[in-house]
């Protein structure tokens, strides 16, 4: 028996004050008990506990080791539980990054909710545009969206979010609806920067894609950046559905291309390693999962944690 464990044992003795009782409690044999206190007397050189035929009771160094020993027990025990609520994801600090439209509009208020379930959890938000190195930014997870290409990455799929080329009235008016993604040559693109090859186009062509250069004298590296010129008449946009929507139903915006389909995005939790997945990105992926899918917006769910190459 360990030190550790006589202690223990000890503790239970000077606060059962019975060595069956104690071997009750613990499963064990009476003369395991009174052996694992004859060992800790010897090891201390000090008598610790008085015996006789009909009770137990603690000398004056058995009780000033035992207040000792009791702290030293409740300090122990209180280090369990909290390693263990770590393990459990309750405790502890959740580091999250997101894109800043997206992240504003459907991330933050589900990363509130989530603290609201777990107020022991301190959370960092990163709201930011350009992708984080994970592992240098030490982020536990990242929501991302379209495709995605850094190696090594985890990645668990939420859903995807349709697009749409959206243009002003004004801007079709004076200019023309394209009929076809090729008439796109013609127009003014609003392009958004933050991806691979931002001036190739792609549109659905039955189950396959298609891929159109498209001119553009005006970028930016933030959606709410091309919405905003989108509505000023400056071109043509490729805008997620959520972010237009609104504009769309109330005719200040107006889909670009008739019935012609641009891909859907897909929306990304990302995280370093499948490897010990830390308990609480476990929680959040579920609870962003459970909650991204009652948004009429996305489609496509998935439950499975899986290896995915990234290109984002």
């Amino acid at each position: 028996m360990d030190k550790l464990m006589q202690i223990r044992v000890f503790v239970r003795v000077a606060e059962r004050a019975s060595f069956s009782a104690v071997a009750r409690d613990l499963q064990v044999s009476q003369p395991a008990v009174s052996k694992a206190i004859t060992a800790l007397e010897r090891a201390l050189g000090v008598r610790l506990v008085s015996r006789n035929t009909r009770s137990v009771s603690l000398t004056e160094a058995g009780r000033s080791y035992y207040e000792r020993c009791r702290q030293i027990i409740s300090d122990l025990e209180e280090a369990d539980a909290t390693v263990g609520n770590l393990s459990s994801g309750t405790m502890g600090v959740l580091n999250v990054a997101a894109p800043v439209p997206f992240g504003l509009m459907f991330i933050s208020p589900r990363v509130v909710r989530f603290k609201g379930l777990h107020p022991s959890l301190a959370i960092n938000l990163d709201l930011n545009d350009q992708p984080l190195n994970l592992v240098e930014q030490n982020i536990d997870v990242a929501i991302r969206l379209g495709h995605l290409k850094t190696p090594g990455l985890v990645a668990r799929k939420l859903g995807e979010s349709p697009f749409v080329a959206v243009a002003s009235p004004e801007y079709l008016s004076s200019r023309g609806a394209p009929e076809t993604p090729e008439n796109l040559i013609a127009h003014n693109c609003i392009v958004y920067t933050n991806q691979v090859n931002p001036m190739e186009w792609a549109f659905k062509d039955g189950a396959d894609l298609r891929s159109v250069t498209v001119a553009s004298n005006y970028r930016s590296n933030n959606l709410l950046a091309l919405k905003d010129a989108a509505l000023a008449g400056v071109g043509i946009a490729r805008l997620p559905l959520w972010m237009v929507d609104t504009e769309i139903k109330a005719g200040l915006l107006r889909p670009a291309l008739g019935k012609v389909q641009l891909p859907a995005f897909g929306i990304h939790a990302v995280f370093p390693s499948a490897q010990q997945i830390p308990a609480k990105v476990k929680l959040f992926v579920e609870f962003m999962q459970d909650e991204l899918s009652s948004v009429s917006y996305f489609l496509g769910m998935q439950r499975s944690i899986k290896h995915t190459p990234m290109d984002n």
